[in-house]
């Protein structure tokens, strides 16, 4: 890409609508996923490097390669290339025996969730917290839904299914990881490839087209919001996660950006 066609297509992306600013971040090459939690952002590659935002700079997290990495209230995991999960512990990643995995979130209070392409699986605090490198853990495993996407937050679980399909549950005990049952999310036509649920309530959908959309009409009393209102993005997007009053996205050449409110 010529410095000239960059500088356009940055320029375009600084203004996508009249609610959301969106910026370059601190360039990280050819990423493909990030998750951000209380303050951290986290990134990986299309190599399966990992990465954790430093002020304007990303630096590299050796040892284990990953496909997916996520950080929250239990800390920094991360998916192998070999499906395997793992716990960032004392600065290295050290391999979490049992299940194999495809994606995982850190975002609950105080456990872990995470998908093997088919099936979500929870592991609550006492496995999730006390893991520190030894002993095994165990999974509760969600009846039923085929979820290939899992993330929480403050207004409890969201999942996408094999055919983009979004489905929520209102809260999940953190000590036992039951759920208050899970409902379909009407999304019309919508079909999901991912939602990220945030630890202030909001709630962002990204279709399997890289279109990216905020859920409407959520508070306390309707936890399954209302509606999906599409974020113009000026390309597509491949992944997105949102913190702190920024909403982060990748872009399917593998850009960053962030976007303010």
């Amino acid at each position: 890409m010529t410095a000239l066609v960059f500088f356009v297509l940055l320029l375009s992306l600084v203004s996508v609508s009249h609610a959301w600013r969106c910026l370059e971040a601190p360039i990280l090459h050819r990423a493909a996923q990030i998750d951000a939690s209380k303050g951290q952002v986290v990134a990986t590659n299309i190599y399966n490097q990992n990465f954790f935002l430093n002020g304007l700079y990303w630096t590299y997290l050796h040892g284990q390669r990953m496909k997916h990495i996520t950080t929250g209230d239990t800390g920094t995991w991360g998916v192998g290339t070999n499906n395997q999960l793992y716990k960032m512990i004392g600065g290295n990643f050290t391999r979490v025996p049992g299940l194999s995995l495809i994606q995982v979130d850190a975002g609950g209070d105080g456990f872990l969730v995470g998908s093997t392409g088919n099936r979500a699986y929870c592991l609550r605090t006492a496995y999730a917290r006390a893991f520190k490198g030894a002993g095994s853990v165990s999974w509760s495993a969600l009846p039923s839904y085929t979820l290939k996407y899992y993330s929480c937050g403050l207004y409890g679980c969201w999942g996408v299914d094999t055919i983009g399909r979004v489905f929520h549950t209102r809260s999940v005990n953190p000590n036992s990881c039951s759920q208050t049952g899970w409902q379909v999310v009407s999304s019309g036509n919508l079909k999901m490839k991912m939602v990220e649920a945030a630890s202030n309530g909001l709630v962002f959908g990204l279709s399997t087209h890289g279109k990216v959309y905020l859920r409407t009409g959520l508070y306390a009393g309707r936890t399954q919001g209302s509606g999906w209102s599409n974020i113009p993005m000026c390309v597509a997007m491949r992944h997105l996660s949102y913190d702190l009053g920024r909403l982060w996205v990748v872009s399917n050449s593998g850009m960053i950006m962030f976007c303010m409110h």
